[in-house]
């Protein structure tokens, strides 16, 4: 069997390790005959591709939910590009809307004598959106003020929390003055920097938002649906929420022509549904996160015995237990501010044997670290959570015991002033069985867990998911973006439409401080110390418990030629470069 791998991370024996046990997929599969066709052209001139995501789009840019279920964010460079994506083979930023790279190098990364640091972006000169009009500094700035604004809902404002003032000396060229260094300046994707067209938004932006103070209003304006337009190699064309959205080439995309006509974004929330559109051939790609890792396996299984097509797999964004330290949320839990507690529910969960239980068998992918063991600064975290928290049911039980609960009748603990040990769980629809594997560990150390399954229609209400009461299985970004999750400035609130990532509203200003540090520290071996004074903190509170690092797969029919350049990408919580970066080179063989 051929090895599937990306360079820093290869899983050579994803499809033999469940070979042998994993069930063929669903009724669409019986008929072994004959694969699916490959895609076709209508009438022999268009060339149209079907891209399936497992969620519901809402909008694009900044009114698009952050959730990374079902692949809403990988595609996005389908149609949206930013000032910098990833290389094609090796992951490092390079530009992408610039000229140039900007570095301590060659001046465009300028450390200033009072601590802070200037950056200058020279963008290209042949860069239109797709409604013709050219992209100028103009645009970046207006952008910059846009990002900066506390009423927009900006989904991780790390990098606009430390800029400070912008100019645009001339109509190529944007420079920044950061109040400290911010190391990932040179690497500032989509989500960290969006550029935005200000000759469609700025004077209501001026009007309804600055004037008016109606940011609500603002990001009610068609253009963040139906009517979104970018620099992208695609540009919508219809857009129907939680059905399709159809994005047609662009003929003068500054990188070339695209190679197909025309993307057809469809979005299938229920997981036997997509694999099932797969295999009937309504689907020809996806990008990562649609398809459950069991799905992509048996996907992969078929595929290779048919020639129907490729699937690749790499390791994705991280999963972890999340707890609720806002007392103020409807039906808030207190049991969770102890941290006895907290600490027994992780050393009642077998980490291994959860990510195996969830991901198809595969093994070796538990998360026993902030960083994955792909990351150069995994040295200084490595093992961080599997030394200081083992699976240990009797340690679990001990520490609960220490705190005054017994075993009631029914096995679940009870204290004589709190009560029972009951403490919901939710997490997102798609992701029944991970809180499933969860409370079945916890009951075994005498937790009543209530299983909450939020449903599709929810999963993008940023108000509903910030209020948990208890417990939330859920993902985030690999790597450090995963501390975005717990900083005090990025708690959801009212003021910032509930767009913060920290929703379980944990705080501790020590932590903020390092994570300030960190990003404000340009040379990466000099981060290492840093990132492990972070972890140990994160070991000491246990705002979050990581799980296990998810496995996410591409795939690209028989007939599709994409993906060429999985190496260099990265999932949908990378901060810049996605596997849809280079989608102007997809097509269609033949």
């Amino acid at each position: 069997m051929k090895c599937v791998g990306r360079g820093w991370f290869v899983l050579c024996t994803l499809a033999v390790a469940v070979a042998a046990c994993a069930p063929s997929p669903a009724s669409p599969s019986a008929n072994r005959s004959a694969p699916a066709a490959a895609p076709q052209t209508e009438s022999g001139r268009t060339k149209v591709l079907n891209l399936g995501l497992r969620t519901i789009l809402d909008g694009f840019a900044i009114a698009a939910s952050a959730t990374l279920a079902g692949g809403g964010l990988g595609y996005i460079e389908v149609h949206s590009q930013a000032l910098f994506t990833s290389d094609r083979d090796t992951g490092r930023p390079i530009p992408r809307l610039l000229s140039e790279q900007p570095s301590l190098e060659n001046d465009g990364l300028r450390l200033t004598p009072d601590g802070k640091m200037i950056s200058t972006y020279k963008l290209r000169p042949d860069v239109k959106w797709a409604d013709g009009q050219p992209l100028t500094s103009h645009d970046l700035l207006f952008t910059f003020n846009l990002t900066r604004d506390k009423q927009m809902p900006i989904v991780d404002p790390t990098a606009s929390e430390v800029m400070e003032s912008a100019i645009a000396p001339d109509d190529r060229t944007l420079q920044i003055t950061w109040k400290q260094p911010y190391y990932l300046a040179d690497a500032l994707g989509l989500q960290l920097f969006w550029p935005l067209p200000a000759h469609l938004l700025e004077a209501d932006y001026t009007t309804m938002v600055e004037q008016q103070k109606d940011a609500q209003g603002f990001m009610a304006k068609p253009f963040w649906t139906s009517e979104y337009v970018h620099v992208g190699p695609f540009r919508l064309v219809e857009f129907n929420a939680g059905v399709e959205a159809t994005f047609e080439a662009v003929p003068d995309y500054f990188l070339g022509k695209p190679k197909v006509d025309r993307i057809v974004v469809k979005q299938i929330t229920d997981n036997n549904t997509l694999l099932a559109s797969i295999i009937a051939g309504a689907v020809d790609l996806s990008t990562d996160n649609a398809l459950l890792i069991e799905q992509a396996l048996q996907l992969k299984q078929r595929w290779d015995a048919e020639q129907g097509g490729t699937v690749k797999f790499a390791r994705g964004v991280t999963w972890f237990v999340s707890f609720q330290f806002d007392p103020s949320v409807p039906g808030f839990q207190p049991l969770v501010l102890d941290r006895n507690i907290r600490q027994a529910l992780y050393f009642a969960v077998d980490r291994e044997a959860n990510s195996e239980a969830n991901q198809g068998g595969v093994q070796g992918q538990a998360a026993d670290s902030l960083l994955s063991p792909d990351n150069p600064l995994f040295p200084f975290v490595k093992d961080g959570f599997k030394n200081r928290y083992p699976f240990d049911l009797n340690r679990a039980m001990a520490l609960l015991e220490s705190g005054g609960w017994r075993r009631g009748p029914d096995w679940v603990m009870v204290h004589p002033t709190s009560g029972r040990l009951a403490i919901e769980a939710r997490t997102t629809a798609g992701n029944d069985r991970d809180v499933a594997v969860i409370a079945d560990m916890w009951r075994k150390a005498g937790v009543d867990v209530e299983e909450n399954v939020i449903p599709g229609a929810r999963v993008r209400d940023r108000e509903y998911r910030q209020i948990f009461p208890a417990a939330e299985l859920t993902a985030r970004g690999n790597e450090e973006v995963i501390i975005t999750r717990l900083e005090c400035s990025l708690a959801p609130t009212k003021e910032n439409s509930f767009s913060g990532n920290n929703r379980g509203h944990w705080c501790n200003q020590d932590f903020d401080r390092l994570a300030l540090q960190f990003r404000a520290t340009m040379r990466e071996p000099e981060r290492g110390p840093i990132v492990s004074k972070l972890q140990d903190i994160m070991l000491d509170e246990l705002p979050i418990q990581p799980l296990y690092y998810r496995v996410s797969a591409v795939l690209a029919r028989r007939g599709v030629v994409a993906f060429d350049d999985f190496a260099g990408g990265g999932d949908s919580g990378r901060a810049y470069g996605t596997y849809s970066r280079n989608a102007h080179e997809w097509d269609i063989a033949g």
